[in-house]
């Protein structure tokens, strides 16, 4: 399923730019959204269904980009059943640690 056209980031993620072009067109300007959008979750703003959409079609920014210590980036790796990757300090519930066991 499509967002809405046209599709326009978040950019209110953005409070340190004055203009923002849109495009996102490179991988590190991918990279720089993802880790902005996730850093906004693991602070309590959810991001849109938009958002949501726009980043599973982007496995090789959050391969390439791993942020380990985000609960919000492990959320989206989970989401979209994408595999989980080791290292990091994401918090876990108790009945996770113990269903290790």
């Amino acid at each position: 399923m499509r967002p809405p056209e046209p599709f326009e980031i978040d950019h209110s993620v953005y409070p340190d730019v004055d203009q923002l072009s849109a495009s996102l067109e490179t991988i590190e300007d991918q990279a720089d959204y993802m880790a902005r959008v996730c850093g906004a979750w693991d602070f309590g703003v959810i991001p849109t269904d938009d958002t949501f959409w726009l980043f599973s079609g982007w496995r090789t920014v959050f391969d390439r980009f791993p942020m380990l210590h985000s609960p919000a980036y492990a959320a989206f790796r989970s989401q979209f059943g994408w595999i989980k990757l080791s290292g990091g300090s994401v918090l876990q519930a108790n009945f996770e640690r113990i269903d290790k066991d």
